[in-house]
């Protein structure tokens, strides 16, 4: 199975990992990928909405949505033009919510942790520490994580929720996201493009024509709108590469500073600035061998040597010449 790194973008919360045949059609598998990115962006919201419902209620209606309780609204003027008080209905477990979109009117705790519960696994699955985790996503996990909110959702609001309500609206499919900012962000499956090595997966071929057939191949492609070009190049250098560079330049620019303003001579004293001290390496060496250093062999003449041994006196006598530069 080859393994797709799927981007949309430079948002790392909008990246997943899916595995592939490498004999799928192009077709089918932009189809699965732009279903994905769809159904992980439907997640998103959801669980955003579903935990403000666990946290503050259902929603208010939409004309009172931002509103606080004591805010008058057109029902509460009356014909002569006085404003009649409302008292607002709060419930036992009232929590404010900080918005005005919702009543404040929450479920018991325990309920509300069910739904709680249930969101937090959703949420887990379209988190961007998957990646890291190396986890896959499909698209049968991503249903059944909408499917175990709806059921959470019953279980804490028998009676159903006001059809007005966010959470109501992504469960029954009747979400409108048209001139949203989250609208943008959806691609239709039929026209959507994959791109990988700054080629477009052409729909009529096989994903083996271009990455080989090699099941362990893994690539990463970016997800693109029909007709949006090709996408930008992957950095040479990856954000925690670059945050290193960057630390390690500051850290030799502070050292530099440090050094640029040291202007005494107490470096003098140090064993790594005395000038004879490769003299000294080489003196020790001579010691360590059995001769000395600093005197060459005193011989009557060459006759008092053994002829085996007068290549060995000749070498010592060379040595000690060239460190000290004559014979004492």
């Amino acid at each position: 199975m080859v393994l797709l790194h799927v981007k949309r973008g430079d948002d790392e919360a909008k990246q997943f990992l899916v595995e592939v045949a490498a004999a799928t059609p192009c077709a089918e598998l932009t189809q699965q990928l732009a279903e994905i990115h769809n159904l992980r962006l439907k997640v998103g919201r959801l669980t955003a909405a579903a935990e403000g419902l666990a946290r503050h209620g259902p929603m208010k209606p939409p004309e009172q949505q931002g509103l606080d309780d004591e805010t008058p609204m057109l029902e509460d003027v009356t014909d002569e033009g006085d404003i009649k008080k409302r008292v607002p209905e709060h419930g036992p477990h009232y929590c404010q919510d900080p918005t005005e979109r919702r009543t404040g009117n929450a479920p018991p705790s325990d309920m509300g942790a069910i739904i709680s519960r249930t969101v937090e696994d959703a949420a887990r699955l379209v988190s961007k520490d998957q990646i890291a985790m190396k986890q896959l996503t499909s698209r049968k996990a991503l249903l059944d994580s909408i499917d175990a909110i709806k059921g959470a959702t019953m279980i804490v609001y028998p009676m159903g929720l006001p059809p007005f309500d966010t959470v109501r609206q992504i469960l029954d499919e009747k979400e409108e996201l048209g001139g949203s900012a989250a609208g943008l962000e959806v691609l239709d499956p039929e026209v959507a493009s994959v791109w990988w090595a700054s080629k477009e997966l052409a729909r009529d071929k096989l994903l083996s024509d271009f990455v080989g057939k090699n099941e362990k191949t893994k690539i990463v492609c970016k997800l693109q709108k029909k007709g949006a070009g090709a996408p930008q190049r992957e950095p040479v250098v990856s954000k925690e590469e670059q945050q290193a560079m960057v630390s390690f330049y500051h850290k030799k620019q502070q050292e530099s500073k440090v050094l640029e303003a040291n202007n005494e001579d107490d470096f003098a004293n140090s064993a790594w600035a005395n000038p004879k001290a490769l003299k000294n390496a080489f003196k020790a060496s001579a010691m360590s061998r059995g001769g000395q250093a600093d005197r060459a062999p005193r011989w009557a003449s060459w006759r008092h040597v053994a002829p085996g041994k007068r290549r060995q006196v000749a070498r010592q006598i060379c040595a000690v010449v060239r460190l000290n530069g004559h014979v004492k």
